[in-house]
């Protein structure tokens, strides 16, 4: 990787790598960029990666001064924004695909401008973009811009190419990619299974990647090494249900292990992560979309209550979502959204007392303290606490700047949760393909094997560095395109 690392900080061009998952893209790009003399823009999609990127780069102890990390999303908001006269843009939050495909084009657009071609040299002298295969076409066409006055270096693997962009037209590898840059190497070492001593893993998993590719059925019983566990189930919803249960509740790993569970990608497996989560009892938690649908939501609903009582009663929905037992642990009258006269025999009246200084005084000190006592029962479990976690910084936040409403408070914490990335929580996590693709955890249950996509398959497969367990109605894979 050093040799590899050597020719793409020195490349001049325009070049890509293929990166198979777990086999060290995000420290090449670290370690290219420690030995860069000059700033380097770096690119991605998710909030995970530029995560994942800033610790790579902390871990090796490159320079800040050597780069710039950012997702392709919020850096071209951010330039559109800064040169709006010039760009035409001026929407601080594209609400849905139509308007990103319309930021994208005003970035476009502005990148084709002679001022703004000398400021992006000024600014960076190489460019690197992380994931290219999750680029959409729109993206593609930035970047070619870009690459117009940097030294650019894409890398990525069409093998997971699983973004659904829903009206934006996503990058054909052999089109977009192999025609317009270089191919500067393919990274041959699978450093995550090696580095955790999972090297029959690995082997397995090279041999699932080459049959994927050639378009061949994956016998998961012939070769399969003592790391990975087959769980084969009936394809009727309460055996599989009952499998996947008993697969996350029963699995065998050291108490300091992560476990991410994975579902696919789409809606409906989204509401079945949260299902999952909720009958594991909070053994699990399940980990929320980037957007923030659910938080925004909730906000809007506390903000068109009419009253008091009917913000109280919304927050406890709100807790409902995020815990098990609480109409169990709070007293009719709370749950109604009246004040409760707390006595000996009143249930949690800790609890009921902050809720009673809630219907007093609705602010969102007063409402984090009541979510905070509520988490802090015993017969309390925190489900989504990724959803609870992200909406106590939004209380927080409303705290310190008071000035602003609730929902520009919720605002400024979701800029700011675009650049620090999503924090990993707790150690075992249920999550779709989507949402768990470019990350790593020591153990892997793929909930159901025969409902995925070809590409979804191998994210799934490829994201446990230990073990993987995979349930499945059928032994051989035929998975589709």
């Amino acid at each position: 990787m050093c040799e590899l690392s050597a020719i793409l900080a020195a490349y001049e061009g325009s070049g890509y790598v293929v990166a198979p998952a777990g086999y060290g893209k995000t420290h090449l790009i670290a370690e290219a960029t420690g030995r860069s003399t000059g700033r380097q823009l770096i690119l991605t999609h998710t909030y995970a990666g530029v995560n994942a990127l800033r610790t790579k780069m902390r871990a090796l102890g490159v320079s800040d001064r050597l780069y710039r990390i950012d997702t392709i999303a919020s850096w071209s908001l951010r330039l559109s924004l800064s040169y709006s006269q010039t760009s035409g843009w001026e929407q601080d939050r594209p609400a849905d695909n139509e308007q990103w495909n319309a930021l994208y084009e005003a970035c476009a657009r502005l990148l084709d401008q002679e001022f703004i071609r000398k400021i992006i040299r000024a600014s960076y002298d190489g460019l690197y973009v992380d994931e290219y295969q999750d680029c959409s076409v729109a993206q593609h066409r930035i970047v070619l811009k870009l690459a117009r006055d940097l030294p650019c270096r894409i890398l990525g693997d069409p093998l997971q190419s699983i973004f659904d962009f829903e009206g934006q037209d996503a990058v054909d590898w052999a089109r977009h990619v192999e025609e317009n840059f270089e191919n500067l190497g393919v990274l041959e070492t699978p450093h995550r299974w090696i580095n955790a001593g999972s090297d029959d893993l690995a082997v397995w998993l090279r041999n699932v990647r080459r049959r994927l590719e050639q378009g061949q059925a994956i016998d998961l019983n012939a070769n399969r090494p003592a790391s990975v566990r087959l769980i084969q189930t009936g394809a009727e919803p309460q055996a599989l249900m009952r499998s996947q249960g008993n697969s996350c509740r029963y699995i065998q790993c050291e108490q300091d292990h992560t476990v991410i569970a994975i579902h696919k990608g789409s809606q409906e497996y989204k509401a079945k992560c949260h299902i999952l989560s909720r009958n594991l009892g909070g053994r699990y938690s399940s980990i929320e979309e980037v957007e923030g649908k659910s938080l925004f939501s909730f906000i809007r609903r506390i903000e068109r209550a009419r009253t008091v009582s009917e913000q109280l009663q919304e927050v406890i929905a709100f807790a409902k979502k995020c815990m098990t037992g609480v109409d169990a642990n709070l007293p009719a009258g709370s749950l109604r959204g009246e004040r409760v006269a707390i006595r000996a025999n009143t249930r949690s009246p800790d609890v009921a007392q902050k809720a009673n200084s809630y219907l007093n005084e609705p602010t969102s000190a007063a409402m984090a303290e009541f979510l905070l006592s509520l988490k802090g029962l015993a017969g309390i479990e925190v489900i989504r606490a990724d959803l609870f976690n992200r909406t106590m910084a939004v209380l927080r936040k409303h705290i310190l700047l008071p000035e602003l409403s609730f929902s520009e408070a919720a605002e400024k914490y979701h800029q700011e949760f675009r650049h620090t990335g999503r924090p990993v929580g707790k150690r075992r996590q249920i999550g779709t393909t989507l949402l768990v693709k470019g990350l790593e955890f020591d153990h892997a249950i793929v909930l159901d094997a025969t409902s995925l996509r070809k590409k979804e398959l191998y994210v799934a497969l490829t994201r446990g560095a230990r073990s993987l367990t995979i349930v499945s109605t059928n032994t051989v894979l035929n998975p589709e395109d």
